[in-house]
């Protein structure tokens, strides 16, 4: 049989004790919070027990002076019936706190607002964001020094040796380069929201390929790309080609590298092709870029590039395939939704 009244409210009284987290229970009256209940976490963080608070203004007691525009907004949305969910600043016994604020009305003009203290968390992100933004400036620009005396060295030695070592320097430290780049890629695409518009293929094509024969090896680059075709995508379209080209330049062992980029129009969706005549990709780096496999310490790809492809294209709603005949080459097929307005 369903639990009575009475063994209802002793829940919720034991959960709203019980949390760590402190909670408030107010009424507005005249459009402002007045504080009825708070737990006991509410006192340690605050420093007001229950009791001497009852009864004043919740804004007034813990909202910087800055900040009460933005709190009476929410007091807005709260009397509409509306949830709020926002990381906010807080005065506390230690000083002013960065808490996720969450807040539930019921009643009409009762609410419930829930307080969890993130300063230190997002002190923490903020440092980690500082570290990794020196360490890629100071990579990038050893790296830059690493790749311009490895050049100098190959175009003053005459020993056939010495060339070979720093050929090889150089290619690890544009490889290295190529992979921190990919790294901050993928951080911001993981960041930003995804939304997709009709967007044409041609100008994209024709920019992710000057950039990739700007920066790579020399290599034949062809394409074949309608003008006017159209695809459900944005922008970072031309990313997924950029990685492609110059995963299909940069590994490329053969005497004269070659590289197409097709379109093709089908019924309901754009058949994208990268195809070059390199040695095929990996069987492990086939694994990351269609099965998704995570990236560990025992199975990964030589870098990030591929599974950037996956990551996009799975926003847009599409899919891949991969086809690696031996010894002719590899072909990486994208189907996009075709735009037909």
């Amino acid at each position: 049989m369903p639990p009575d009244r009475t063994h209802s409210e002793g829940c919720f009284r034991h959960l709203f004790e019980k949390l760590d987290d402190p909670i408030v229970r107010f009424e507005l009256v005249d459009g402002s919070p007045i504080i009825l209940q708070t737990n006991d976490a509410f006192t340690d963080v605050f420093g007001r027990e229950s009791a001497s608070v009852t009864g004043d203004s919740l804004n007034e007691l813990i909202v910087p002076t800055t900040k009460r525009d933005e709190a009476q907004r929410f007091d807005q949305r709260t009397k509409a019936g509306e949830s709020n969910a926002a990381i906010v600043k807080r005065m506390t016994d230690a000083g002013e706190r960065t808490f996720l604020y969450r807040s539930i009305s019921y009643k009409d003009r009762y609410g419930f607002a829930i307080y969890s203290d993130m300063t230190d968390e997002l002190q923490q992100e903020r440092h980690l964001e500082v570290l990794h933004r020196v360490l890629r400036h100071n990579l990038r620009n050893d790296l830059n020094v690493i790749m311009g005396m490895a050049t100098t060295i190959i175009e003053n030695t005459d020993e056939a040796d010495t060339r070979e070592a720093a050929e090889r320097i150089e290619r690890s430290a544009s490889d290295l380069a190529q992979f921190s780049n990919e790294t901050v890629t993928i951080q911001r695409v993981l960041e930003e929201p995804v939304t997709v518009e009709p967007t044409e293929l041609r100008p994209l094509v024709d920019g992710a390929v000057a950039d990739c024969t700007r920066r790579c090896e020399p290599a034949s680059v062809t394409t074949d790309v309608p003008s006017g075709l159209t695809v459900i995508a944005n922008n970072k379209l031309q990313i997924v080609l950029q990685s492609l080209i110059d995963n299909a330049i940069r590994h490329n062992d053969s005497a004269e590298p070659r590289v197409v980029v097709a379109a093709t129009a089908r019924q309901s969706a754009v058949e994208l092709e990268v195809y070059d005549n390199g040695p095929g990709i990996p069987e492990t780096e086939q694994d990351l870029l269609c099965e998704y496999r995570a990236v560990s310490k025992i199975n990964h790809g030589s870098g990030l590039g591929l599974w950037l492809v996956k990551l996009i294209t799975d926003a847009y709603g599409g899919h891949l395939e991969i086809e690696t005949p031996a010894g002719v080459g590899s072909a990486v097929r994208l189907y996009l939704s075709r735009d037909d307005r």
